[in-house]
């Protein structure tokens, strides 16, 4: 494997664990021992501004998922679920591609880095409605982001560079093509040929055999 894209798949990689830690599901439910220690320290409060200040406080914990980093249960399965399976499909992918040998399978080759490439535009499509649905953060969608870019502009320059070639290949194959279909014209012109005056000879012999032979009239 190349040095570049030895470093696509340990990237790749490293998508693929922040995405699972990003997605890992918690509850979004306040247990009982929770809900204790909140009204106890909300009967220790003295004054109307302090309890709305501590209320306020909790709220935004909780719509935090207590601070934990995760998907509620809900959110995993419309959305986290999906995005584990396309970093899987990323590792998966760039794995299958340099197993491809290039000389003998550049297209199922190219093909795969295709899916590389199309499976970071859908990642980022996933990071983007999670941003807009108030799951991630804009840090955490940055970060996700730069993750995710950084496999998808490797892969794509891996695409280019695969790409050019593959196009000289093609031009190889297509010309030793034109060679042997030229060959075989070539030899089924000369066929007809021989064919042709064989058939011319054998009827001027035909001919020959067929006029009469002239009587001799000397005497």
């Amino acid at each position: 494997m190349a040095d570049k894209e030895y470093l696509l798949g340990n990237r790749a990689r490293e998508l693929l664990r922040y995405t699972k830690r990003k997605t890992r599901v918690i509850s979004d439910d306040i247990s009982r021992k929770d809900v204790r220690t909140i009204i106890r320290r909300i009967a220790q409060l003295e004054d109307i501004q302090q309890v709305r200040s501590y209320c306020a406080e909790i709220d935004k914990a909780l719509s935090k998922g207590n601070g934990k980093e995760g998907f509620t249960k809900s959110n995993f399965d419309f959305y986290g679920r999906d995005m584990r399976e396309i970093a899987k499909g990323i590792v998966r992918d760039i794995k299958a591609a340099n197993d491809k040998q290039f000389q003998t399978e550049y297209e199922e080759r190219l093909k795969k880095i295709e899916d590389i490439i199309n499976g970071c535009n859908l990642m980022l499509e996933y990071i983007t409605l999670c941003l807009e649905d108030n799951i991630i953060t804009k840090a955490e969608s940055g970060e996700w982001t730069k993750r995710t870019t950084d496999v998808l502009y490797m892969a794509k320059s891996w695409f280019k560079n695969d790409g050019g070639r593959a196009r000289k290949l093609r031009e190889e194959a297509r010309t030793e093509e034109y060679k042997r279909e030229f060959e075989l014209m070539r030899s089924a012109v000369k066929t007809a040929l021989a064919d042709e005056r064989k058939a011319q000879a054998e009827a001027k012999i035909a001919r020959a055999k067929a006029q009469p032979s002239t009587p001799d009239t000397r005497q």
